[in-house]
């Protein structure tokens, strides 16, 4: 019997799914999302970069006004100083008013401080600080005082910002390794050589203004003349130039002087805001005046970034009977101070503003500090600012004779 085999059919393939892509909705929600995200993280960088910028715009600028307050409280605290003399002897001023420049402003032994006053920064006056602080467009007549000159100095002139005071402070450093010569005892009319003799070379630097006394007889200021390999202290006139002040003609010395000698080499300091000329920014000067008045650009040194404003009051002891001598009777601006009075000024009130480097918060918000009485408004540009306050008084001329 025949048998007929049916055949197997083969197993069939699937045909294979076609692949799907994103739709359109799909991937708009896809990139609106990924926008999202990366707006969040954009604003978390932000808003981090911004808190880094402000704690270090607020760091820099409580440093930089802690360190001006420091370092004007140390100077103050030594200004005036008449040496180791028991009694106050009264000096023999032998430097050239004739040549000006600040000669006595700067140098007069009864003044321990002296100051300029920016018009329009007085107590209870407003002043708004300009966006451009350059001293270049300001005249000598916008600061005002009772010293000898009335107007800013020369030597200052285009240095200070606008809307700033300035500060002079006089110290003495003593020399304890420079003494008279006892010969000097011996000559016959050595009150009236224009030099003093030395035990070996006094090593003081060129032009230096010197005090000497022997703290019993007499006491003498001058500008010396010798260089620093000299045996002696020399006084002639000189130039007003070279650098000023200079001496006056004819030296008579107040005593002869021999190994009782003290050396004291006078320290003028000025102290104002300027700018920077590289990086157009403000801070706090000092200008050396210590080996006269014929100064450069190489005299004014930047102590402190981002001083941008400085206010001074003068606190005033007046003599009996308006006042005892040892306390402050009232506090007065540098015009106010009396011209013979500023041997009476027994303490300082400082105040200044201080600002960050760069733009900090964003903040474009004019602020006004109240600087030593007088209301100061400061640009809104975006820096971070604070104000600083403290009050010196002159431990040198507390008691007031």
């Amino acid at each position: 019997m025949n048998r007929t085999t049916t055949p197997i059919p083969a197993p069939s393939t699937p045909a294979p799914r076609r692949a799907r892509g994103l739709s359109l909705v799909e991937l708009m929600i896809a990139l609106v999302l990924g926008l999202l995200v990366t707006a969040g993280l954009i604003q978390l960088f932000g808003t981090a970069k911004l808190t880094f910028l402000t704690a270090d715009a607020s760091a820099r600028v409580q440093e930089n006004g802690r360190f001006t307050m420091e370092l004007l409280k140390r100077d103050l605290r030594m200004a005036g100083t008449h040496g180791f003399c028991a009694a106050r002897l009264e000096i023999n001023n032998h430097l050239d008013p004739a040549c000006g420049g600040g000669v006595s402003d700067f140098f007069d032994p009864n003044r321990a401080v002296l100051g300029w006053e920016y018009d329009g920064t007085g107590i209870n006056d407003a002043f708004t600080l300009p966006d451009d602080l350059d001293p270049a467009g300001t005249s000598p007549s916008e600061w005002t005082s009772t010293a000898d000159q009335g107007s800013l100095p020369g030597v200052l002139d285009g240095r200070v910002v606008p809307g700033s005071d300035v500060l002079v402070v006089r110290t003495m450093q003593v020399n304890t390794g420079i003494q008279g010569d006892p010969n000097n005892l011996n000559s016959p009319n050595c009150t009236g050589n224009s030099s003093i003799g030395l035990q070996g070379s006094h090593g003081l630097p060129d032009d230096a203004i010197v005090l000497v006394t022997n703290c019993a007889t007499g006491a003498d200021l001058f500008q010396n003349r010798s260089n620093a390999n000299a045996s002696t202290f020399a006084a002639g006139s000189g130039s007003c130039s070279n650098p000023g002040p200079g001496n006056v003609n004819g030296i008579d010395w107040a005593t002869c002087y021999d190994d009782s000698m003290q050396v004291f080499e006078i320290n003028a300091m000025a102290y104002y805001v300027g700018l920077n000329p590289d990086t157009g920014d403000p801070g706090l000067y000092r200008f050396n005046l210590t080996t006269g008045t014929g100064g450069s650009a190489a005299g004014a040194e930047e102590l402190v970034q981002g001083v941008e404003s400085m206010q001074v009051l003068y606190g005033f002891s007046a003599a009996a009977p308006a006042g005892d001598g040892q306390s402050i009777s009232q506090w007065l601006r540098a015009d106010q101070v009396p011209a013979d009075g500023w041997g009476q000024v027994i303490a300082l009130r400082l105040s200044v503003s201080v600002r960050s480097p760069e733009n900090a918060d964003g903040d474009v918000t004019p602020m006004t500090f109240e600087l030593s009485g007088a209301n100061i408004q400061t640009p809104g540009d975006g820096r971070l600012r604070q104000s600083f306050s403290t009050t010196v008084a002159l431990r040198n001329r507390l008691i007031v004779i």
